[in-house]
């Protein structure tokens, strides 16, 4: 199990046997090393008195803090670490210190006397942690590749963990696309003891719904830097070298601009740059990235993409993801992370911000869609017959602006729940299931408007962050040793951003709270340019027919994934896509991503 999952702890591996009355307990522990280098600070950290273990996965950014009040009570530390500061809370208050740890963790602790063993995820969802059970073995794990390696797990494929992926490009919240595979969700903690079935609950409480009174823009913007501020100075802090991850965009551009008026020192940043020909399949991020870079000061890298540099890494990527993310920003970040680990140990990255501050192009589209509710629900299936005449599938100037108000168009519905859900998934592929839970609210409703676009934000941030965005930024920079951490996730200012009506986050327009910020660093170039996508240029690869791997995987009949995808539907998207007729390369990716996946996994031929 250990040596599968190497790549996220090379600094230092442990195990330790436990032989306790009514079960047998292995621990093993793999770290990188970030916050202090000592030896001593290695896992498993058992307590001086034996009798308790911890094992434990990433970063707390308030430990400090614990750690002093911790001394004020007559503790005694061996260590500068976390991971020790964890112990001891885990130690004196149980399940109960976990709603005080601010960072990014997944842990597991045993308790001897007791034989429990006590998992715990993170509130945001940054750091993984899967689980597995039979008869006889309870199996936790960073990677569900060890719960495999560990020759106790019966690997089979949940057909209906499939479908969810190829409309959504991810497997249910809580689930994998194994049967026998579980994922601890975010904010939740999992109780295991001989003597009864493991329980699950939350140890974060659900939000008041009491949003906070919205003050004058001064003062918000005031008050959200000071957070943010905090946030990134709590996360470059570390004892190995940091960098960040740079779009161009506004939120990795705002943490540079925080860096370089809070450090003295230039950080070394990192960017990808596609062929300027390959613009409308790919972005622009390269030339606004160097503009930062310089406006900014920072060290710059820059990674060339291409079609070789694709196909040599691609069954590499593919081997280290423990499921497939249908999102190509997995494979830029996979390739950022190892260009960026030759310099650096931790990276910072923007993720979070646009879930939490209405970033994504369907926010916008969403918020104009409710506000204007009668009048496009009367003509929406007018707008959807127009929009199928908008070329999206050759390159042209206005190629990206069609393709979003085509599917802004296909997905309306008079269903507010079910229009954000076709905004977020793939309907060539198939349709989500289990549309409109609740009761439908009426338009004439006062808080029509924000209790749907609430709703929207709440989803992004609890499964399409989760399950995409922080899962594919873990596996793909982890893959390389390399630490990825998200300041806009800090408990603080999520729980400030939390607190805003939805409605006035995007009253102003998409996250105009961090562009107005970015203003007053100077960052006018960067809040002026149009959101794009971080993803590779594959639609442009696809029209090349050039790539045997791309051939192989997608158009051979004989891959494991044509039993389950029927193989002319695939190779239907695929000539319309290279005639031009329609942009599909969202949709190819994500079942070029499965059909690698499953050829590697072999489980077909068992």
């Amino acid at each position: 199990m250990m040596q599968v999952s190497g790549h996220r702890g090379p600094d230092a591996a442990h195990t330790l046997y436990w032989q306790d009355p009514h079960q047998q307990l292995w621990l093993g522990g793999q770290r990188l090393k970030i916050t202090d280098l000592n030896d001593r600070a290695d896992q498993p950290m058992v307590s001086p008195d034996g009798r308790y273990g911890l094992l434990y996965n990433g970063e707390l950014y308030n430990f400090y803090e614990l750690r002093n009040q911790l001394l004020t009570k007559g503790e005694v530390f061996t260590t500068q670490s976390d991971t020790e500061v964890i112990l001891k809370m885990l130690i004196r208050q149980g399940q109960a210190a976990l709603p005080r740890f601010e960072g990014m963790f997944a842990l597991a602790f045993y308790d001897r006397v007791e034989e429990s063993l006590l998992l715990a995820r993170d509130s945001c969802g940054i750091k993984p942690l899967y689980y597995a059970e039979n008869d006889q073995h309870f199996m936790v794990s960073s990677s569900s590749k060890s719960l495999i390696a560990s020759g106790l797990v019966h690997t089979e494929i949940d057909p209906q963990q499939i479908d969810h992926y190829l409309y959504f490009r991810y497997p249910q919240k809580s689930h994998t696309l194994y049967r026998n595979i579980q994922a601890l969700t975010e904010g939740s903690c999992l109780l295991y003891t001989p003597a009864q079935p493991a329980r699950i609950e939350p140890f974060i409480p659900a939000p008041s719904g009491t949003a906070f009174p919205v003050c004058d823009t001064t003062a918000l913007l005031k008050e959200t830097e000071t957070l943010l501020k905090d946030a990134v100075l709590r996360h470059i802090a570390t004892d190995v070298p940091t960098g960040l991850f740079l779009s161009g965009g506004v939120d990795s551009t705002l943490l540079l601009a925080l860096i370089k008026a809070e450090s003295a020192h230039p950080v070394p940043t990192f960017s990808l740059v596609n062929d300027p020909e390959e613009k409308n399949f790919g972005t622009q991020d390269y030339h606004y990235s160097r503009m930062a870079a310089r406006q900014y000061g920072s060290y710059h890298t820059e990674v060339p993409l291409s079609l070789g540099l694709f196909e040599e890494h691609f069954e590499a990527f593919v081997q280290r993801m423990d499921q497939p993310v249908g999102d190509s920003g997995a494979m830029m970040t996979y390739l950022l992370s190892q260009e960026a680990r030759k310099r650096v140990k931790v990276v910072l990255s923007g993720a979070g911000a646009d879930e939490l501050f209405g970033g994504y192009n369907r926010h916008g589209a969403y918020y104009q869609y409710l506000r204007h509710y009668k009048a496009i629900s009367s003509v929406s299936r007018l707008g959807k017959k127009l929009a199928t005449y908008l070329p999206t599938g050759f390159p042209h100037p206005l190629r990206k602006s069609f393709r979003l108000t085509k599917k802004f168009a296909q997905s309306l519905s008079e269903d507010p729940e079910a229009t954000f859900l076709h905004f977020t998934g793939l309907a060539a592929l198939g349709n989500p299931k289990g549309e409109s839970p609740h009761q439908l609210l009426s338009p004439s409703t006062p808080d029509f408007v924000e209790h749907y676009l609430s709703l929207a934000l709440q989803h992004d941030q609890h499964h399409y962050l989760i399950e995409d965005v922080l899962q594919l930024s873990d596996t793909a920079s982890m893959a390389h040793s390399l630490e990825l951490r998200v300041p806009y996730l800090d408990a603080p200012l999520v729980r400030y951003a939390q607190s805003l009506p939805a409605t006035f986050r995007l009253g102003q327009g998409k996250k105009w709270i961090l562009r107005q910020l970015l203003n007053q660093h100077g960052g006018q170039p960067f809040t002026r340019r149009s959101k794009e996508g971080f993803g590779l240029p594959f639609g442009h690869w696809l029209r090349d027919r050039s790539s045997p791997l791309i051939s192989h995987y997608l158009e051979d009949p004989q891959q494991p994934v044509y039993q389950i995808v029927a193989h002319d539907l695939v190779l239907r998207l695929l000539s319309k896509h290279r005639g031009g007729q329609h942009d599909y390369s969202a949709e190819l990716w994500s079942l070029l991503l499965l059909s690698t996946w499953l050829s590697q996994q072999n489980l077909f031929n068992k």
